[in-house]
C-alpha cells in the first residue's frame, strides 16, 4: 500500500530490520542515510548508488509511516539535525547551482527565482512563514519535521554525527554532494536567526 501525500510529507521511514524509524529532514544527509539503510537491508547494493545517488530513496515508498505509527510501533526513533545557517546555505547552493536533471527538479517545483540573491531568497522564505505556510521541504523548519522532539530516542547533530553515532549498526561513509561548496553565501546572519529561531532554540545551536 502506497503512503498518502501527507504521510510522505512527514518524511518518516520505518526500518524494522534495523530497529529504527528514521525521521528525515531534507538537506540533513537524508539521501546518504536512505542509501545506507537501503544497502544494509538489501534493498539496493552499493554499486547502484554510484550510478544514481538517489537510489535509496526510490526503494522506500512502502516504508513511509505516520507520526502516530512512529511513536507507537516499538522501534527507536532517530533524526539528524543541522546548524540552521549551514542548512540554508546548502539549500541555496542546491537551488542556485543545480547542474543535473535530478537536482534541477527541486528548485523548479519550489518556483525558485534563479535571479534571487541569497538574502532575497531568505526574505521570500520569511514571507511564507509569516503567512503561516510551512514552505518547501528543503527550507521548512527542522522543528516542523520533528514535531515531538522530546519523544525521539536519538536526535544527533550532523556536525558531530560520526563521533556521536548512536545506533547499533555501522555509520555511513559521508561524502559531500556536488553543490557544496560553490562560493561563500552572503546574507544577514541575524535575519536568518530570526527566521529560524525555533530551530536554534530547540536544537541548541
Amino acid at each position: 500500500m502506497t503512503a498518502s501525500k501527507k504521510v510522505k510529507r512527514q518524511n518518516i521511514t520505518s526500518w524494522p530490520e534495523l530497529g529504527i524509524n528514521y525521521w528525515g529532514i531534507n538537506k540533513n544527509a537524508t539521501s546518504t542515510m536512505m542509501n545506507h539503510f537501503a544497502v544494509l537491508t538489501g534493498n539496493i547494493n552499493a554499486q547502484e548508488i554510484l550510478i544514481n545517488s538517489q537510489a535509496g530513496k526510490k526503494t522506500v515508498g512502502k516504508r513511509y509511516i505516520s507520526i502516530d505509527t512512529a511513536l507507537s510501533n516499538g522501534l527507536k526513533n532517530f533524526a539528524i539535525v543541522r546548524d540552521p545557517a549551514l542548512r540554508f546555505e546548502s539549500c541555496w547552493r542546491h537551488f542556485k547551482y543545480a547542474t543535473t536533471p535530478v537536482l534541477m527538479v527541486a528548485p523548479r517545483k519550489a518556483r525558485f527565482d534563479p535571479d534571487w540573491t541569497a538574502q532575497e531568497f531568505l526574505e521570500n522564505i520569511q514571507i511564507q512563514f509569516a503567512k503561516g505556510l510551512i514552505g518547501n521541504k528543503h527550507w521548512q523548519t527542522q522543528c516542523s519535521f520533528l514535531t515531538h522532539p522530546d519523544r525521539l530516542d536519538y536526535i544527533v547533530k550532523i556536525e558531530s554525527l560520526e563521533q556521536d553515532w548512536p545506533l547499533d549498526i555501522p555509520p555511513p561513509l559521508f561524502k559531500s554532494n556536488t553543490t557544496d561548496p560553490v562560493e561563500k553565501v552572503h546574507y544577514k546572519r541575524k535575519y536568518l536567526r530570526t527566521v529560524y529561531q525555533q530551530d536554534y532554540d530547540t536544537f541548541d545551536y
